[in-house]
Formats: structure tokens, C-alpha cells, sequence
């Protein structure tokens, strides 16, 4: 405070400026913690500094880079509607935040820059005691703490830079810290995705219905991946696991098999086996089974992966598809510009949710194997029917 009127040293007109710097001592001069502060300026940087030893204010003296940074956080959230103060005290003065941004309808925000080293058990405690107020907390990070899942930031006062997500597998970029900062603030940089399916991953192996009375040929299938188009237009897989799940309720083929059985039918594969309820009696489990597609036999469950055999993958396009994804596979940062759908915001998933399923106990499992990946499918198309052939196919096919 400057008398009675809070002023920002970064921020003041040069006339304002050397106001304040002609009358503190008569006006008074006193920081945001309480103590009296003095006028600086410094290589073209203008700020307030201790005239003694603090309690408050954490850290020691601050580099041009941290005095840069506050500043320009709070010039570009200024631009961008949200109200934004530079060394925010609590009510109490139990701590100080290096800039507290907010906005209607948004919990405050207390913004930190932190250039130098500080340990994971002082980030936690200083972050709960904004929590403890109902203050969310983020962390602009100087390469001394890099590496913490934090937002990263480097260069110099007048060259800073900040890196932030691009892309679905968590692909970040260092660009100009203005740049990061108006995505931040203009809601760009989302922490979930939304997505439809394209594309899905089958996984298929020949086998024979072993019903005496039928003894026809098909293809055991699953879904290894699926290939997501997001609202914000980019493109991203989600492996489902690395091996077929057994004896679960709620599974995603169910939701593309009309597709996987066309396409298969047009390929030189066999016919496609049919995904239906069924209970085991020997296991007391209700699951979902493969059929034979011929006599609908009922094929069973665990000894289809147990047994050996010729898996081959192929990539399968389906008609755009919402598929309820994880939220902890949908919980990916990214930047979701609009590109005329909107941005990003997924609906709560409601009922089954993939990648997990259920066992028979109704415990929510996960497959062996998950992730979220930029980029298409890497499985190569379905082989294509020759042509003029009757589409029976013998042992010798194998």
C-alpha cells in the first residue's frame, strides 16, 4: 500500500512511478505481509522490495525472472476478463500468493512461481495451505523442478517461455509464456477429453466350432484398441490390453459388432463369432460369450486365450461411435481449440465404462494394459476376398 491506495510496481505509469518514489517515506510504503517496503528499479524491472527481514514472504529476494513472470500472469488473465492481483494476502496474512486470479462462477486461483530448487514436502505444504482456504493452487516451475507434473517454465526476463500439452499422449511444447498463458486463460488447455470412435483394433484367430453337428469355421475376435477422434479434432487410440479379458459382463465389442461382422464378411476371413449374455454354471458367472456364428454354439470363455493360437490384428472403421471411456482414461491435458464442434467436455460415463470390466464377483477390474497414444491405429487393413472364392474355408486355410 502506497498510503491508502494499493499500487503494482510493475504496472505503474512513469510519472506514478517516480511519485511513489519521491513520497514513501512520507506517504508510507507497506508491503502486502504487512512490513515496510522500498521502491526498486533495476536494469528497466520495477518493483517493491523488504525494507527488513520477512516471516511472510517465502523464498528470499526474487529474480528479474520471477518479478517478469508475476507480472506477466497478471497482465494476460487481465486481458482475458479474469481480475488478477499481484502478492494476494490471505485475510490473516498466513500466506501470500504471487498472484491470485479469479472470476465469476470460478474458484479463486492462487498462482505460484517457483524458480528456485523446493522440495516435493514444501510444494505439498504450501499448496495444502491454499486448499485448507478454498484456494486452488498451480505452479509455474523453473528447470530446478522440472519433472513434478507441474506446469514448466525457463529463459529469461525478457525471453520467458512455457511449455504446455499439444497432443493426446501428453505431447508438450515450450512456447512463448504470453502464448501458454492466453490458452490457459482463455480455457484452452482442457484436463479431459471427448471423443468418438472411427476405428476399432480386431484381433482375430481361426478356430472350429467344436459341436459335432456343425463343425463350421470362424474367427474368435476381440478389441485390442480403439481409435478416437476428439471434439477438438485430433486423433488418438486407447488400448483396450494386450490379451483377451475373460469372464467380464460388459464388453466393448458388443457396442461395434454389427460393423466388425460386416467387414469381416467382406474379407477373406472367416465369418465373425457373435458376442451374446450367457451363464457359466461350472463358474456360477454371468459373462458375455462368444457363438459360433453358424450354429450359435456356445464357445465358452477362459480357454480361448489359454489355448494357443494365431492371433493377427487388423484395423476395423466403424461409424463414429461414443463409447463411455474411463474418466481416468479420458483424463488427459491437452490443447482443444474449437474447430466449429466446440471443445471438450465429456459427459459423465453412466454404467459400463471401458477399459475396465467386471469379474464374476462384480469387482471392476482392469485389463492387463492400458494407455492413451496420438495417432492412428497402427494394424494394417482386413485381407480382401479373392475373387471368385465361395468363402468355405477347410483346415488346410489355417
Amino acid at each position: 500500500m502506497w498510503g491508502e491506495e494499493r499500487v503494482e510496481a510493475w504496472v505503474l505509469e512513469d510519472d506514478v512511478w517516480a511519485q511513489v518514489r519521491a513520497t514513501y517515506r512520507d506517504r508510507g510504503l507497506v508491503m502486502a505481509c504487512g512490513e515496510p517496503g522500498v521502491p526498486v528499479e533495476r536494469a528497466g524491472t520495477r518493483y517493491f522490495r523488504h525494507k527488513a527481514s520477512c516471516d511472510v514472504h517465502e523464498g528470499g529476494p526474487e529474480s528479474p525472472e520471477h518479478l517478469a513472470t508475476k507480472a506477466l500472469v497478471a497482465v494476460v488473465a487481465r486481458e482475458h476478463g479474469w481480475d488478477a492481483i499481484v502478492e494476494a494476502p490471505s485475510s490473516d496474512r498466513s500466506w501470500i500468493a504471487d498472484v491470485l486470479v479469479s472470476k465469476p462462477g470460478a474458484p479463486s486461483l492462487a498462482i505460484e512461481v517457483q524458480w528456485a530448487a523446493q522440495t516435493p514436502t514444501e510444494f505439498d505444504r504450501r499448496t495444502r495451505r491454499y486448499e485448507a482456504n478454498g484456494v486452488e493452487c498451480a505452479w509455474l516451475v523453473g528447470p530446478k523442478n522440472t519433472d513434478r507434473g507441474l506446469w514448466n517454465i525457463r529463459g529469461t526476463a525478457n525471453a520467458l517461455q512455457m511449455e504446455i500439452p499439444v497432443g493426446l499422449a501428453q505431447c508438450r511444447e515450450f512456447v512463448s509464456m504470453r502464448a501458454a498463458l492466453t490458452r490457459w486463460f482463455r480455457s484452452e488447455l482442457r484436463p479431459r477429453f471427448e471423443a468418438v470412435v472411427e476405428a476399432v483394433e480386431v484381433v482375430t484367430a481361426m478356430s472350429k466350432c467344436h459341436n459335432e453337428r456343425c463343425g463350421a469355421w470362424f474367427s474368435y475376435w476381440w478389441l485390442g484398441a480403439v481409435q478416437l477422434q476428439t471434439r477438438c479434432g485430433q486423433i488418438g487410440t486407447v488400448e483396450l490390453g494386450s490379451r483377451y479379458p475373460t469372464w467380464v459382463q460388459d464388453r466393448p465389442e458388443t457396442v461395434f459388432q454389427q460393423a466388425v461382422h460386416a467387414a469381416i464378411a467382406a474379407s477373406s476371413v472367416p465369418a465373425a463369432t457373435e458376442y451374446r449374455a450367457e451363464h457359466s454354471k461350472q463358474t456360477n458367472t454371468d459373462y458375455t460369450a462368444q457363438h459360433c456364428p453358424k450354429c450359435r454354439w456356445h464357445l465358452g470363455d477362459g480357454f480361448i486365450i489359454a489355448k494357443y493360437r494365431n492371433w493377427s490384428s487388423y484395423a476395423v472403421p466403424v461409424p463414429l461411435t461414443r463409447l463411455p471411456l474411463h474418466p481416468q482414461v479420458t483424463a488427459v491435458r491437452h490443447l482443444c481449440v474449437d474447430v466449429g464442434n466446440g471443445r471438450c467436455a465429456p459427459p459423465k460415463a453412466e454404467g459400463a465404462t471401458y477399459p475396465s470390466e467386471r469379474n464374476q464377483s462384480g469387482d471392476v477390474v482392469w485389463f492387463n494394459s492400458f494407455g492413451v497414444n496420438s495417432g492412428e491405429l497402427e494394424a494394417g487393413p482386413l485381407p480382401t476376398r479373392q475373387r471368385g472364392a465361395s468363402g468355405s474355408f477347410t483346415r488346410s486355410s489355417m
